[in-house]
C-alpha cells in the first residue's frame, strides 16, 4: 500500500509538471503572438502617418511654389527639397508638365524629334511617331511607318488605335512599338496637361536638358544655375522641337516621407492650378500612392 500511495503521488507530481509546461509554453505562445501583432500594429500605424505626411507634403509643395518672394519660391524642375515636420523627413519633387511634350497636342515632328532622342534610331522614330498620330487620328488609314487595327490584330495585341487623344499616359503602353524600357523613358518627356505642341526648356529636367544638350553635364548645369536665379539663360534650340509647352499650369509631385528608419510611404501626383470641385486652388489629376524603402529616398537639399 505504501509502494503503491508513493506511485500515486509520483505520478501526480508528473501531471502537474506537465500542465505547468503546458501552460508554460502557452503563455510563451500567446506573448509571442501578442508582440507580433502590436508589431503589425505599430508598422501600419507608422505607414499611415508617413502616408498622411506625403500627402500633407503635396499640399506643401504647392504652399511653396506660390511664394511670392523668387529666392524663397521652390522651382519645378526636379529640385530636390527636404521638409522636416513631426520627427519625419518628407522628400519633395516638382515637374512642371510644361518642361514635357504633350503627346496628343504634339504633331508629327515634333514626336520625330523627341523619339530620336528616347530610342537613337530615326527610322524606329518615324515608326513611333507615326503609329502615335494613327492612335490618335480618327480615321483608319495607315500612315507610312504608322499602324492601324489590322496590324494590332495580326500581332495579337490587346487593343487596336482607340482614334481618340490619349485619356491617360498609360495608354501609350498599348501603342504599336512602345516597349516597357521605352515607356520608362517616355514618362520623363510626355504630359497630357499642357495643350501645346512643343516643350519648354526653362521647365524641363536635367535628364532631358542633358538629352537636349548633347550630355554637356557642364552647359547644363550652368542653365540650372541661371534659371533658377531667375538671370538670363539661353534655352537651348533644338531643330524640330518647338520651344512651347504652357508653363505654371500643370505640374507632377512627387512626395516620400520617412519615419525613423520605418519603410517610407509616398504619393505621385499631377496637378493643375485652378479652383477644384471642392473649392480648393488646385484641380487633382492623378494621384497615386505608394511605397518604398527608406533608402530608396533621393538625396535632399535642406529649406
Amino acid at each position: 500500500m505504501h509502494d503503491c500511495h508513493i506511485r500515486q503521488q509520483g505520478m501526480a507530481l508528473v501531471m502537474v509538471l506537465w500542465v505547468i509546461s503546458l501552460m508554460t509554453i502557452m503563455a510563451g505562445s500567446f506573448a509571442l503572438s501578442t508582440q507580433r501583432e502590436a508589431g503589425i500594429l505599430s508598422h501600419a500605424h507608422e505607414r499611415a502617418k508617413a502616408q498622411a505626411l506625403a500627402d500633407g507634403g503635396v499640399n506643401y509643395a504647392m504652399m511653396m511654389l506660390s511664394l511670392p518672394d523668387p529666392k524663397l519660391r521652390w522651382q519645378a524642375d526636379g529640385t530636390p527639397y527636404l521638409w522636416q515636420v513631426d520627427g519625419a523627413r518628407v522628400s519633395i519633387r516638382i515637374m512642371d508638365e510644361g518642361g514635357k511634350v504633350d503627346v496628343n497636342a504634339a504633331q508629327e515632328q515634333t514626336l520625330k524629334t523627341v523619339f530620336k532622342f528616347l530610342a537613337g534610331n530615326e527610322e524606329l522614330a518615324e515608326h513611333l511617331s507615326d503609329a502615335i498620330m494613327d492612335w490618335r487620328d480618327p480615321d483608319d488609314l495607315k500612315r507610312t511607318h504608322g499602324a492601324e487595327a489590322e496590324d494590332y490584330q495580326s500581332r495579337r495585341m490587346q487593343a487596336p488605335p482607340q482614334n481618340r487623344n490619349f485619356l491617360i499616359l498609360d495608354e501609350v503602353r498599348g501603342v504599336m512599338g512602345v516597349t516597357p524600357a521605352l515607356y520608362r523613358k517616355m514618362e520623363s518627356w510626355f504630359t497630357l496637361y499642357t495643350g501645346t505642341d512643343g516643350l519648354n526648356p526653362a521647365k524641363a529636367s536635367r535628364e532631358v536638358l542633358m538629352a537636349l544638350m548633347g550630355g554637356d553635364a557642364a552647359a547644363v548645369d550652368s542653365y540650372i544655375q541661371q534659371r533658377s536665379l531667375g538671370a538670363p539663360a539661353t534655352a537651348p534650340i533644338i531643330p524640330g522641337l518647338p520651344p512651347g509647352g504652357s508653363s505654371d499650369m500643370a505640374y507632377t509631385i512627387m512626395a516620400v516621407a520617412e519615419i525613423e528608419g520605418q519603410q517610407g510611404a509616398g504619393v505621385l501626383t499631377t496637378i493643375r492650378r485652378g479652383l477644384g470641385i471642392d473649392g480648393s486652388p488646385f484641380t487633382v489629376l492623378r494621384w497615386k500612392p505608394y511605397v518604398i524603402p527608406p533608402k530608396a529616398t533621393p538625396n535632399s537639399q535642406e529649406n
